[in-house]
């Protein structure tokens, strides 16, 4: 009976992993959510949810919770700065939460092309400033950029197409005396003649994470390792991890133990204590061939947290190696 017992435990152990949902129905609901990133001290947590328009750019945006015991949070806010049509979206909190970096398409004071820029607001008490466009050369007017982080020091990694239009790659800009340098793009251990973008680094510069797509249909090619699903595909991405030893990066490495699906995963980030992996999928009871539905069954689906659009999952980094 004892042996019973404790396989029986080891199952169920086992079970446990994988990703978890983090928050149903307060932050990943049957809408379209976007993970962000949390407060220094775990407290907070900001994402984005998209609205169901057919404008391009989307509509987005942005959310704060607050935790309020074990791991009950508080209804959703919308930031003071965010709320308006344009597509806000992927916030993130420098280490030390006095700044908030997000990707937006609203126009910039003075510029007259309308894409996806980096913007940055500062911490005003218990609000925010009025956002700001980064300034060249991060942002600059030839191109898309998007999906800041940043390290203790500063640091800022991005995605940009500033090389080839429509081609993101991942880059690198070092803030020296509260300027920042031209970026650097990041070498063939991240970058591939694939799209990378959607980039997240712990504070300390010692892990990248990061998404990578394919072409999409009629080809289907995409990074070694991404997981490919059936039908006529759009552009979509898997999640790649990266070490960084001795001042370089390893070859980055696609992400195991149920994090990558058939579906779209991206926007990565990490807990407050760096311990836990945070990131958006499109994950569903949907796919290519797909199982039969009869009404009940497809509207029960339908009207779900896992209909297919984004949700917010969480898996600790010692499930994945790290």
């Amino acid at each position: 009976m004892r042996f019973l017992l404790l396989l029986l435990a080891g199952a169920s152990a086992a079970q446990a992993k994988g990703p978890k949902l983090f928050a149903p129905g307060i932050v990943s609901t049957e809408d379209d959510e976007v993970n962000g990133g949390f407060s220094p001290d775990g407290r907070d947590y900001y994402f984005a949810r998209v609205l169901p328009y057919t404008t391009f750019p989307r509509v987005g945006v942005l959310f704060v919770t607050h935790l309020l015991r074990g791991s009950v949070w508080s209804e959703p806010e919308v930031l003071s700065f965010s709320g308006a049509q344009v597509y806000d979206t992927q916030p993130r909190l420098s280490p030390d939460g006095q700044q908030l970096f997000f990707t937006s398409s609203r126009p910039a004071p003075g510029k007259k092309a309308r894409g996806l820029r980096i913007w940055r607001s500062q911490r005003a008490g218990q609000s925010w400033s009025e956002p700001e466009p980064m300034p060249e050369p991060v942002n600059s007017e030839e191109s898309w950029n998007w999906g800041a982080s940043v390290t203790r020091d500063g640091t800022l990694y991005f995605a940009s197409d500033r090389e080839e239009r429509f081609h993101p790659q991942l880059y690198r800009s070092r803030l020296v005396e509260g300027v920042y340098e031209k970026p650097a793009k990041l070498g063939p251990e991240i970058n591939s003649k694939f799209n990378e973008s959607d980039a997240f680094v712990s504070a300390d510069e010692s892990i990248l994470i990061f998404n990578s797509s394919g072409g999409g249909a009629p080809d289907n090619q995409s990074r070694e390792g991404t997981l490919d699903g059936h039908g006529y595909q759009y552009p979509r991405g898997d999640l790649y991890v990266s070490v960084r030893r001795d001042g370089a990066w390893t070859p980055a490495r696609h992400l195991e133990a149920g994090v990558n699906t058939e579906q779209d995963e991206g926007s990565p980030s990490l807990s407050a204590d760096g311990k836990v992996l945070f990131f958006s999928s499109e994950r569903s009871a949907f796919t290519v061939p797909s199982k039969r539905f009869n009404y009940a069954g497809l509207a029960r689906e339908l009207h779900s947290v896992s209909n297919g659009h984004g949700n917010i999952y969480s898996i600790p980094l010692s499930e994945l190696g790290l």
